[in-house]
């Protein structure tokens, strides 16, 4: 088993919260101050570990100073990402102790955090954060933006439009059974409507399995039925109704996994959430190389044609150097040219792939878009990506033996 190191980092103890307070706020208290919470335990460590060992670690919890029966959670979040979920929860003692225990996740930068949950009917506060540095040396590692990135390859699907009952699903299953990694997906996951029978039926027969390492986006029919079988699905790790965008770090790349249905999300524009929130991830340490992600085409010569929507949030990423877009919506491949935010080949713009042959019926291709340097619909198929930290190379893998493929090779910006 290949060793697996993880780095503890956090701020001093003890971590002292008011109950009012924002979260990992130290607040001293004061006659008009509601309760404080103070956690003592949940100090700097380091340890070294195996990927998957279970580990603990022991805190005291006390209000105003005297230990009282608490209920404590456990979050964890990938670096970079705002998408916390719960993954251990637990009362204190009398006395205020308790055990914390989870497992080290994969390979990748972690960030944790303990809850305790508040008085009455206060909200929960955060007492303090950790950072978890998980890095195995002879494989692949997905560090965050600001850690040293592994000259390591890996492989990385990606395939959209795909559970459609009675499509080629399960082909194209087989396609990333044979090269196991990350699947990033680009919507459109679940026919016709995207609800819970609809993942049941369609989807996660074929798909399922890939579930705690696939990487989705909503496509318009997810919102057929408010994409809330897509949430309950995928969890929050894949954002939320209300934030449904999110980031994440895979192969010592940086994701920026958005949303293209923006009538439903409250637009894609420049004063829009989603803008926003993007412009400001787009503000932090960023590695060499970096992709976005969203179901409808910013570029297509397929039947719908061109999305305009999301031409701000293009523009943005465009301006930062970004380096791929991935989308699908249309059931075919097609590679573009990189092309600047206006449309035009330029060499620092954005490569954009459409990949919408994870098993829907296929389209045809009527029109030829400009910057369009790839179109086939013979085969259904998967893009498989090979990422290093300054380049990646591509190959388009048809589920056909005569479908035809695509491959290249290049330089990140």
């Amino acid at each position: 088993m290949t060793a697996a190191w993880l780095a503890l980092h956090s701020g001093p103890a003890p971590a002292t919260v008011r109950e009012d307070a924002a979260p990992s706020a130290a607040v001293s208290a004061s006659p008009k101050a509601k309760r404080a919470t103070t956690i003592l335990g949940w100090q700097e460590t380091t340890r070294r570990v195996t990927a998957g060992e279970r580990l603990s670690d022991r805190i005291r919890v006390l209000t105003d100073g005297r230990p009282a029966q608490r209920t404590v959670r456990l979050l964890q979040a990938r670096s970079g990402s705002d998408v916390w979920r719960t993954i251990w929860r637990g009362k204190t003692s009398d006395r205020g102790r308790i055990t914390l225990r989870w497992t080290a996740p994969d390979s990748g930068v972690w960030r944790y955090r303990a809850k305790v949950a508040g008085t009455s009917k206060a909200r929960a506060r955060t007492a303090s954060t950790r950072r978890i540095v998980v890095w195995t040396p002879d494989t692949s590692v997905a560090p965050g933006p600001t850690e040293p990135t592994p000259s390591t390859e890996s492989t990385v699907h990606v395939t959209g439009d795909i559970g459609q009952c009675g499509g080629a699903a399960d082909k194209t299953a087989a396609l990333i059974d044979s090269a196991p990694g990350p699947l990033v997906a680009t919507g459109d996951l679940a026919y016709p409507n995207g609800t819970a029978a609809d993942f049941a039926n369609c989807y996660d027969p074929s798909y399922g399995r890939f579930t705690p390492n696939t990487y989705p986006v909503p496509g318009n029919h997810e919102y057929n039925s408010g994409a809330t079988a897509y949430f309950d699905y995928f969890g929050d790790r894949v954002g939320t109704p209300t934030q449904p965008w999110y980031a994440v770090n895979i192969a010592g790349w940086r994701f920026y996994m958005l949303n293209s249905n923006c009538a439903q999300v409250g637009g894609c524009g420049t004063g829009s959430a989603q803008y926003i929130w993007l412009a400001d991830q787009l503000r932090g340490d960023q590695p060499r190389c970096t992709a976005a992600v969203w179901h409808h085409p910013r570029w297509s010569s397929g039947v719908h044609g061109p999305d305009t929507n999301t031409a701000p949030l293009y523009t943005l990423l465009a301006d930062q150097g970004t380096d791929l877009l991935l989308t699908g919506h249309e059931h075919n491949y097609e590679r573009f040219a990189r092309l600047d935010a206006t449309g035009r080949t330029d060499p620092s713009g954005i490569r954009e792939f459409v990949v919408g042959t994870g098993g829907a019926a296929l389209r045809e291709i009527p029109g030829l878009a400009t910057g369009s340097e790839v179109r086939l619909n013979d085969s259904h198929g998967v893009l498989r990506l090979t990422l290093r930290a300054g380049d990646f190379d591509w190959r388009f893998v048809p589920t056909e033996a005569n479908g035809g493929t695509d491959a290249g090779s290049e330089q990140c910006t």
